[in-house]
């Protein structure tokens, strides 16, 4: 009589949630200290972009691994006063954005354009609508102080991840970074290309879109290299961003403070991060929306003003790449008939 061993038993949805929520919460705690740091230090709401320099590493550590964060962060803080330089004149703004998309688009074909995606959306606010500094709450982007202090903040920010996560993620399996073939990652690099370098153009020369970098981001984050799920992930992203931008709209009706801003931004945050595993992808985006919103206003009274907006540059967005789709996904399947897709590159990538 042979016994049966039993299977462990799973955790209960329950805890697996709270574990998530208590990892998230730490690192979502951890990712303000550079914030706090810098505005103790210049009283300038604008460095708390430091935050969103963080999840731009702590991203690029996860994709790609320690040595192409390292890199990444780098390239940031060096972009940034160029990115809000350049924004002062609609050609050269477009050209620089046309110059990240190239770089992201190479780095698709690699599999770590994950990893460096976030590098174009933040410079993308750069360029457009960068933050207020001093006292008269203008933007001069030929302050040298004021673009020192932006590169310092990108810089501290973005390497406090990838100098302490390391230590914790020794243990942890990541999905090593997925090469694409030329005859994906070409349709791709065209794509975010023309259509992120013609909407830089169109919104710099529109002195009212200055929320304009969120059509950017949408861009950035519905176009897909290939045909993986295109239409499905594009229809759950257009959902979920659309529903955090009622949902942030409503909570801060009455909210005039840029602390409590934050604070809104923080708990979305450690939502959006405890969801981001979840099968509904639409949860995260509408969790994520919030988060994103209430970081890169820079009153309490854009905040109204940038859900407008999102929503408008959503659906836009959704738009401008379902046709894109449309197009690269065909393309792509003509190349696989004709048997000219090339053999992919293994690229080797720190940290996998």
């Amino acid at each position: 009589m042979s016994a049966t061993t039993a299977a462990p038993a799973s955790k209960p949805l329950y805890a697996k949630l709270g574990k998530r929520a208590l990892i998230s919460t730490i690192v979502v705690l951890i990712s303000v200290i550079p914030s706090v740091l810098l505005l103790a230090i210049t009283k300038e709401p604008a460095v708390t972009w430091a935050t969103g320099a963080f999840i731009l590493g702590f991203v690029a550590l996860l994709m790609g691994g320690t040595g192409v964060a390292t890199y990444t962060v780098f390239i940031t803080a060096i972009a940034t006063p160029v990115a809000i330089v350049v924004g002062g004149t609609p050609i050269a703004g477009a050209a620089f954005m046309a110059l990240m998309c190239l770089v992201l688009g190479r780095m698709s074909h690699y599999g770590l354009h994950r990893a460096t995606m976030l590098v174009p959306m933040f410079m993308g606010w750069m360029i457009i609508s960068p933050p207020f500094w001093g006292a008269d709450k203008v933007v001069d982007r030929t302050d040298s102080t004021f673009l020192i202090w932006m590169a310092i903040t990108f810089f501290v920010g973005g390497i406090l991840p990838v100098l302490v996560f390391p230590h914790f993620l020794r243990k942890v399996r990541m999905p090593a970074p997925k090469p694409q073939p030329r005859s994906e990652s070409a349709p791709y690099t065209i794509v975010i290309t023309v259509l992120c370098t013609s909407v830089t153009y169109w919104v710099l020369a529109d002195t009212k879109q200055y929320a304009g970098a969120w059509l950017i981001s949408t861009i950035l984050v519905l176009v897909q290299v290939g045909d993986v799920g295109t239409l499905s992930k594009t229809i759950q992203r257009v959902v979920g961003t659309l529903l955090g931008m009622v949902v942030v709209s409503v909570l801060v009706l009455q909210v005039h403070s840029l602390v409590v801003l934050y604070v809104i931004g923080l708990v979305f945050g450690i939502a959006a991060l405890t969801a981001k595993f979840s099968p509904h992808y639409w949860v995260y985006m509408a969790l994520i929306t919030p988060t994103i919103i209430c970081f890169t206003a820079s009153s309490s009274a854009q905040v109204a003003n940038l859900g407008e907006q999102r929503a408008q540059d959503v659906l836009i967005g959704a738009g401008l790449v379902l046709l894109a789709s449309a197009i690269t996904i065909g393309y792509s399947h003509l190349e696989k008939k004709r048997g000219n897709a090339p053999t992919q590159d293994v690229p080797a990538v720190a940290g996998h």
